[in-house]
Parts: structure tokens; sequence; C-alpha cells
């Protein structure tokens, strides 16, 4: 079968059923999908089963997670071919907000620091970030501040980045209709004179079922949402500017909501994009192992080793409601 060359799309989880909130940095085990209490993670990212075979030190991704008691990253280590190079430290504040990220080099030398900042109702209002080039003798300078603002209802109402690179500078300003859902966004960019509407439709449980993008009043791509009973998406449909259907995804995924299918056809019904997930998973149901199927053959292999805090009362949570009973494996199909 002839495959189209696609860059690989990994359905992120889409803030379908609320409106779209300011982001962070991911901090939390929530974050990274990590269930229980992990203190520590180390993820690492191989071409395929063969390089774990041969135990290869060079990867496409490896870097160490350190986590509270309270489930909040603490600290951030990437290494390269086994070694440790930059890694970033977290800091919070009373409420547990993150507050502050300082990225180092391997040496300990300051390369960045990211400061946020909250309003009175905890929602973030300002995210700043400071560098400190060694080639200047460490001096600071700014070189990014994104704003937000809000409505009397707690809704962001407005976005803004200033950036010493001008590209990244834009202001996006949010709109909502009935029952609160948010219905477009309108965004300007400062380096030319380009605006981007985007607008959203969605059902009558607040879901996502159709995004439109459009740029100086043309549309360029449309897309449309269909949920499975659980609420995680099984199939989107991709459309072009001039609204011509492109590529159908359909998603499948496990017991414990873990995508085990993706699936893109044409309009022709030719699959262009055929990716398979399979798990490996301990008590806690987390994934210690992924490995990712390009048709048949094995695409990635991803290894996640975990190391628990000692709160074992944290399992009796995850009994099944109706049985009392813990399930422990993906159902086999």
């Amino acid at each position: 079968m002839k495959k189209i060359v696609v860059k690989a799309l990994f359905v992120l989880a889409l803030a379908a059923t609320c409106q779209l909130k300011a982001q962070v940095t991911p901090h939390t085990t929530a974050d990274y999908q990590l269930s229980g209490y992990p203190k520590m993670v180390r993820y690492m990212k191989f071409e395929s089963d063969t390089a774990i075979k041969n135990q290869r030190t060079s990867f496409i991704e490896d870097y160490q997670l350190i986590f509270d008691d309270q489930r909040h990253l603490v600290e951030r280590t990437n290494f390269i071919d086994g070694k440790k190079d930059r890694h970033s430290r977290y800091e919070y504040d009373n409420n547990r907000h993150l507050c502050k990220e300082t990225l180092m080099e391997a040496d300990n030398k300051i390369v960045s620091v990211t400061e946020y900042d909250y309003n009175y109702l905890g929602r973030i209002a300002r995210i700043t970030t400071v560098e400190y080039p060694q080639s200047r003798g460490g001096a600071n300078t700014l070189v990014r501040q994104e704003t937000f603002e809000y409505n009397a209802k707690g809704q962001q109402t407005k976005h803004t980045i200033s950036s010493d690179n001008n590209k990244e500078n834009r202001t996006t300003e949010y709109f909502y209709g009935p029952q609160d859902s948010l219905i477009y966004t309108i965004t300007t960019y400062s380096y030319n004179k380009n605006i981007d509407k985007t607008t959203y439709k969605r059902d009558f449980d607040h879901s996502l079922i159709e995004k439109i993008n459009v740029r100086n009043d043309k549309q360029t791509r449309r897309e449309t949402y269909r949920y499975n009973d659980k609420g995680l998406l099984e199939q989107k449909e991709v459309y072009n500017g001039k609204d011509k259907k492109l590529l159908t995804y359909t998603y499948k995924y496990d017991q414990h909501n873990f995508m085990t299918e993706e699936v893109a056809t044409n309009p022709s019904g030719e699959r262009t994009i055929e990716y398979y997930y399979k798990y490996e998973k301990d008590k806690y149901f987390n994934w210690t192992k992924r490995t990712v199927y390009d048709v048949w053959e094995v695409k990635y292999t991803e290894i996640r080793k975990i190391d628990y805090e000692d709160k074992e009362y944290w399992y009796e949570d995850k009994k099944d409601q109706d049985t009392k009973r813990v399930v422990r494996e993906t159902e086999k199909e």
C-alpha cells in the first residue's frame, strides 16, 4: 500500500467540554497523564525495539522528572547520550500555583527564569521570561511577556504576547455566546496585517463538534469532531479552505482510555496514516512501555521507569465502583 508522507498527528486532549484556558508549563502528574504518586519518572524514546535490545545510550528523547508528594513537578532533567544536559527547577506559591521556572545548563549556570503571576481568582495573569546570556556575562534581559485578561465571569477575554522575537507578538481576543461557551477568537499580529479568526461550535453537552480557521475572511481549514460514550474523540474530519474533505481520522482506546489505534483515510478510502499503540502497564495503570507501530513496522518504542511514593491507600481509589475489584489489565480484543 502506497503511503502518503504526513507528519504524525498525535491526538492531544481537546479542550472540548470547556472554554479555552491560559496554559502554563506542564507541572503536575496529571499534566503528564500519570496516576498514583510518582516521585521519579525516567522517560526514554527509541527509534525501534532494536535500540532497546542493543542498550544504546543515544535516544530520540531522554529526560527525568522529579515530583514532590503533592504531585507537583520540582525538577526536569534532559539527557544527551546518557549525560545530564539542561535542567529546569520549579517553585510554587502557598496556593500550589507554579510561580517560578528556572532553566539551567548542566553546570548549573542560569539560562532563563520564567515567573508566573496570578489574579485574585487564581487565574494566570502574567508570564514573564528573562534570559541570562553567558555571552553578556550573565546580564539579564527581558525576552518575553504574556498577559491575560478576564471578564466578570472569570472567562478569558484577551491574551497578549510581547517578545523580542517580533514573529511571536500577537493579541488574541475571546468572545462568548449562549451558555457562556467560547464561540470565536480573533488574533492580530504586530509583524503583518493578517487577521485570524477561529470559530467553535458545540453540542448540547458543550463538546466541541466543529472548528473553522479563517484568515483575512477566507477559510483555511475546517475540522469536525465526534466522541464516544466516554467523551473521547473517536472521529475527526479535516477540510481545506474550499471545504473539500481531505482526511477522516478514527481513534480507538483501551479500557484505561489510552489510544490504541489512529487511522486516517482520504476520500477514496485509502489509509494514509495508520498507527497502532501497544502498552505495558503497572498496578497504577501507568504505561511503562508504549510501542508505536506504523502499520506492521515498529516506529517508536517509549519506556517509562517510575518510582512511587509510599502511598498505597491511593490504590483503593482505583477499584471498580460496581464490582469493588481492581482492573489490572487491559481487556483483550
